[in-house]
């Protein structure tokens, strides 16, 4: 099993919440984190893509750092840890995108992925004049499956001449070819999404429901898994699970009572929260990947 950790690249991290830490984002803060991360042993780390936030008496998400050149930056002055950068494909390119991985590839030494969005969030791109219509939801995993060929082809070979609906590649070059191999991640968990994951993906996201409530991430898995015998590809399970870390788990408890909104401040019976030492700043929510997809994933988390 591969632990890792989402790095916060947005403000005031994953909770939408007052009572929470409110922090904005910097490479001093990420440097700091990953950093930490690799000398405790953990294995990636990972930076979305944001480009509008939710505003909102928080601010939500509303400052966020580009993901390519986070990463590149953390390449520079880590030497173990694996990294993945996020890729916003309605504006970024396939053959941008190879030649910036392959960038930071070269930087790290061959530990750098790649994890693919499609956009869902219509502000992110019409505040730009790049949103392709609403019948993009309809077909972006058509979008992203040519998108991706053409990116594996590049990576791989160094030249596409692919030719699609989305996608003409005029005998497109790029070298050199990356030193590692780039993986691939994915968090579609719709049925377009987890067949785009069974057959381009290396990694897929696995979300759950509830708190502390592991058994909450089988059904996924087991979609993927059912997915995975059609293209006969191993596909592994990133699991998302949010830490909240206190010595005590009555404490963790009460920094959760905290946190969360009025509205949803009832606590179920029979959840239990494991402690952890208490971190510096904002939670940090961790993935876990399951060696092979077929058995339910698990983890080790509080919340």
């Amino acid at each position: 099993m591969e632990v890792g950790i989402f790095i916060p690249i947005g403000n005031n991290g994953w909770l939408i919440s007052e009572n929470a830490p409110q922090y904005k984002p910097s490479f001093a803060l990420n440097k700091e984190i990953v950093l930490k991360a690799e000398r405790y042993g953990f294995d990636f780390a990972l930076s979305m893509i944001k480009l509008r936030g939710f505003g909102g008496k928080t601010e939500f998400w509303d400052y966020n750092l580009e993901s390519f050149t986070l990463m590149s930056g953390l390449a520079a002055v880590t030497s173990k840890i694996k990294l993945f950068g996020t890729a916003a494909t309605i504006v970024m390119p396939p053959a941008i995108v190879a030649r910036m991985a392959t960038t930071i590839d070269s930087i790290s030494g061959g530990r750098f992925g790649v994890n693919l969005i499609t956009g869902w969030q219509r502000p992110e791109y019409s505040q730009m004049g790049l949103w392709p219509g609403d019948d993009y939801f309809g077909d972006r995993y058509s979008y992203l499956s040519e998108y991706t060929t053409v990116l594996k082809d590049l990576l791989t070979t160094g030249q596409s001449d692919f030719k699609g609906q989305y996608f003409q590649m005029e005998d497109c070059h790029m070298k050199p070819l990356p030193e590692g191999d780039v993986k691939l991640i994915c968090a579609g968990s719709s049925n377009a999404g987890m067949a785009f994951s069974a057959k381009y993906a290396d990694y897929s996201f696995c979300f759950g429901v509830g708190v502390n409530t592991p058994t909450a991430f089988a059904p996924t898995n087991e979609r993927l898994l059912a997915a995975t015998e059609k293209t006969g590809r191993d596909v592994r399970s990133f699991v998302l699970t949010m830490i909240l870390a206190e010595e005590r788990s009555e404490d963790a408890w009460a920094k959760w009572e905290h946190y969360k909104p009025a509205p949803i401040r009832k606590r179920s019976n029979g959840l239990a929260c494991r402690a952890l030492p208490t971190p510096s700043r904002a939670p940090i929510p961790m993935s876990a990947t399951c060696p092979t997809p077929s058995r339910p994933s698990t983890s080790t988390w509080a919340r």
